[in-house]
C-alpha cells in the first residue's frame, strides 16, 4: 500500500511540516521547512519497517522528538488507519 500525508503543524514542529509516506511494509518520516517545503534531513527523517514487533513504539518516540506529543497522537492515528502494527508481547 502506497499512501502520502503532510501535517502542516508551525511552530510546534521541528520545520513545520511532518510528511508522513508509507510505501509497502516502510514507512517515511520526514520534516519539512514551512516556507520552501524542503526536506531538513539529517536526523530530521526516519524510515520504519512496519512489520517488525515494537515498529509503533519506535515511530511513536520519534515522532515525539519532531513535535509535541500532541500532534504526534495525531500523526499516530492517521498511520493506524493504514497499518496493522504487530503485537508488543507474543502471548
Amino acid at each position: 500500500m502506497k499512501a502520502t500525508k503532510q501535517f502542516k503543524i508551525g511552530e510546534c514542529a521541528v520545520g513545520g511540516i511532518i510528511k508522513v509516506e508509507l510505501d509497502g511494509n516502510i514507512l517515511h518520516v520526514k520534516a519539512l521547512d514551512y516556507n520552501t517545503k524542503k526536506e531538513l534531513g539529517g536526523q530530521y527523517t526516519g524510515s520504519f519497517q512496519v512489520d517488525h514487533r515494537g515498529s509503533k513504539g519506535w515511530i511513536d518516540t520519534y515522532l515525539n522528538e519532531l513535535t509535541s506529543s500532541y500532534y504526534a497522537e495525531k500523526v499516530m492515528e492517521w498511520i493506524a488507519t493504514k497499518v496493522e502494527f504487530k503485537s508488543e508481547f507474543n502471548w
